[in-house]
């Protein structure tokens, strides 16, 4: 465990330090849901695998599993929707009462608007808005309240899917190509909106998570745009992909979002935190930090989540990640694949007591 028993000791009494402030707030338990994780490698996982890592994710506190559909591999054919990949995955998360946000992602080819011969890397918007609703019915309709997959589970209790959450971070050319739009991507979310809505009306409708980055639109530019296209009619809630160099710069980050949503007539739309994390290796940025310092910031935001949940009409956060990942092909290392609770070999770091403690405090 990276350095050794004094971190860990020492990030343990960070955490409850903060603990105990958390534990004085006034707000009462967080709902369920509250508590989100990312973990694609435990839904790419064998059963045994998926099992191990939701029981441990269960008992740090973990009450929803964001995970991206990906559209290319469930409509491989036109108008057939296969989602046996997930079925497992929604089980597992169903037997240790963990929710699941789907985050609809990622058109096949022949749904995609890329032109031929396109070669930039990256994803574009589907062609049509019209097949991106029709996706989301169907997993709707197997997921959700009523949906197949419950009728033909009996063996676990129902957890229909009701959080649905629809694109990732289109300010950023990389994931809306060939370069971000925000009018584009509300005329997409509309329809999803309605799509998922006339099938469950009670459902919430969360935006892609908005990251403030160097590499595409700057998150307020971007904000503003959606919110004169539209958006606030069609979502629930905003997603925000926070990442700051602390925990108390992104809270400070939330409550201008707040205020910008506030400010433009969406005061009725809620937040929330779609993805968050800070690194402990990998190369140098400022998102890295010492595996105690890692710690520290992790509990440290977690407690003002709670603290500020009221004010900032927080409905939950997602921590990215789980465990760490290996280089992506053809990409490399970065410090976002160093943001696990857990190494690459699956031993925990200092951060995963830092998190259990303070969820449990919420």
């Amino acid at each position: 465990m990276p350095n050794g028993r004094r971190g860990l000791l020492a990030a343990i009494f960070a955490v409850l330090a903060l603990g105990c402030a958390a534990a004085a707030m006034a707000a009462a338990t967080a709902p369920p849901g509250f508590v989100g994780m990312v973990s694609e490698d435990t839904v790419a996982g064998r059963a045994s695998y998926q099992s191990a890592q939701l029981s441990a994710m269960r008992a740090a506190g973990v009450t929803l599993l964001r995970e991206t559909f990906d559209w290319s591999m469930i409509e491989r054919r036109r108008g057939v929707y296969n989602f046996s990949f997930y079925d497992p995955v929604v089980e597992a998360a169903a037997r240790r009462g963990i929710q699941i946000m789907p985050d609809l992602f990622d058109p096949p080819a022949f749904r995609s608007a890329r032109p031929r011969g396109s070669r930039l890397r990256g994803t574009y918007p589907p062609a049509s808005n019209s097949s991106l609703a029709a996706f989301a019915q169907a997993a709707v309709r197997r997921y959700g309240p009523n949906g197949s997959f419950w009728a033909t589970h009996r063996s676990v209790a129902p957890m229909p899917i009701r959080i649905w959450q629809v694109w990732n971070e289109p300010n950023l050319p990389v994931f809306w190509l060939p370069k971000p739009s925000a009018s584009q991507y509300v005329a997409m979310l509309a329809a999803a909106d309605q799509a998922i809505h006339a099938l469950d009306p009670s459902a919430e409708v969360v935006s892609a998570g908005i990251p403030q980055s160097k590499l595409g639109v700057e998150l307020f530019t971007y904000l503003r745009g959606l919110l004169a296209a539209g958006a606030a009619k069609s979502m629930n809630t905003l997603g925000v992909n926070a990442y700051s160099h602390t925990a108390s710069g992104m809270i400070a980050l939330l409550k201008q979002v707040r205020s910008t949503l506030n400010g433009s007539g969406a005061a009725n739309v809620a937040l929330r935190v779609t993805e968050f994390g800070w690194s402990d290796g990998g190369p140098g940025s400022s998102f890295t930090l010492t595996p105690t310092g890692q710690a520290t910031q992790i509990a440290a935001a977690i407690r003002d989540f709670g603290l500020e949940r009221s004010a900032l009409d927080l409905r939950g956060f997602v921590y990215f990640d789980w465990r760490d990942a290996r280089p992506y092909p053809g990409i490399g290392d970065f410090w976002g694949l160093h943001t696990g609770l857990l190494h690459l070999n699956g031993k925990p770091k200092p951060a995963l007591q830092a998190f259990s403690a303070a969820a449990h405090s919420l």
